[in-house]
């Protein structure tokens, strides 16, 4: 099966550059790895994701040096002189009016597939996210970490397998009516990367997502050889795929976890939630899955218990530790992330995402 062509977008208008995202998208032949704002922006992300192509408007053409043999392919509004000299100075492979050329553009852009290297494959880094009690934060650290992995490069999938309650819909702002794992139940386990393109949504911050359904009656019909199969095409298309996993722990969600290389345990600073992290990992323990566990303290606060506390309770010395970061609960309501503000939370984050993407020695 031939893989996606790969594009990244370098758009300085935002309002165009979701419009050209959510049309090239839906592509099955076409897949957006990357976003830029600017011409260092657009080069630096064409050299972390070498992709086939980059659309970009004709001053972020201009200003980019060095696309690393990925096609130019220049998008206006309009179409004047200063544009078409930019782009003609640039080297694009095309120039195209929106929206009156978008059909061109996406013919353009799935012409514009690099020769594959031979024997390159990908198997990327399974990472399970798990709260050890509500409210602990296990949505706000996938939803970030996906974005802070997607920021630095590494091709990201985040799938929703809560697939009851689905909170990541609402936490990136998704419209409720897009597709969603419930429409790889058919498949019966055979789940290909081709599938997977059909229904991934693609995150303004780079990431794509797997939907949990929007109707919770349809989670029975998601069985736990589905949930195993996507992640696995899931990892064969990216560098890290993140499993946000419900505190039940039903079957989908044990598979999650036993394909995880990760498992991020996620808890606060009080007795209740050190109980139920002892508890998960007993559980975890029992399915010889405790020595992918690593801790993470969210909304570390001046208190009676500390992080340190963890360890002594758990046997486990936590990997992350974030602060109390104002502000997310509102951006959470209106479908935001909040990592690439300047910030402790933030530089943590970006640590962990470094950690958990180290190869194993």
């Amino acid at each position: 099966m031939v893989e996606p062509t790969s594009l990244v977008l370098g758009l300085e208008e935002v309002a165009l550059q979701e419009e050209v995202l959510h049309f090239l998208d839906r592509s099955p032949r076409l897949h957006v790895v990357g976003l830029a704002e600017d011409g260092a922006g657009l080069a630096r992300v064409v050299r972390q994701r070498r992709p086939d192509a980059a659309v970009a408007s004709p001053s972020v053409a201009a200003e980019a040096r060095g696309l690393d043999g990925a096609s130019l392919l220049v998008v206006a509004a309009r179409e004047t002189t200063e544009g078409l000299r930019a782009a003609l100075g640039a080297g694009a492979n095309g120039f195209f009016l929106w929206p009156e050329e978008r059909e061109a553009l996406a013919r353009e852009a799935e012409r514009s597939r690099r020769p594959a290297p031979a024997g390159a494959s990908v198997r990327g880094r399974v990472i399970a996210v798990v709260g050890a009690r509500g409210g602990a934060g296990a949505t706000f650290l996938a939803t970030n970490l996906a974005a802070t992995l997607a920021g630095a490069g590494t091709t990201t999938a985040l799938a929703d397998l809560d697939l009851f309650f689905a909170d990541i819909t609402p936490a990136l702002g998704v419209d409720e009516h897009e597709r969603t794992l419930a429409d790889l139940a058919p498949l019966a386990g055979e789940v290909t990367a081709e599938h997977l393109d059909r229904v991934l949504v693609t995150h303004p911050r780079g990431f794509r997502v797997l939907l949990a359904p929007g109707d919770p009656g349809q989670a029975d019909a998601i069985a736990p050889t589905q949930v195993s199969s996507a992640i696995e095409a899931l990892r064969r298309s990216h560098e890290a795929v993140l499993a946000h996993v419900p505190r039940q722990l039903d079957a989908p969600s044990l598979a999650a976890l036993e394909a995880a290389d990760v498992i991020l345990v996620v808890l606060s600073l009080d007795v209740l939630a050190f109980r139920d992290a002892r508890r998960l990992l007993g559980f975890l323990e029992a399915r010889r899955l405790r020595d992918r566990v690593r801790l993470v303290v969210n909304r570390a606060a001046r208190s009676e218990v500390v992080p340190g506390d963890a360890e002594d309770v758990l046997g486990l010395r936590p990997a992350c530790v974030l602060g109390v970061l104002s502000g997310v609960t509102r951006a959470q309501n209106r479908g935001e992330v909040v990592v690439g503000r300047r910030g402790r939370v933030s530089r943590r984050l970006s640590a962990l995402a470094g950690e958990l993407m180290e190869k194993e020695s």
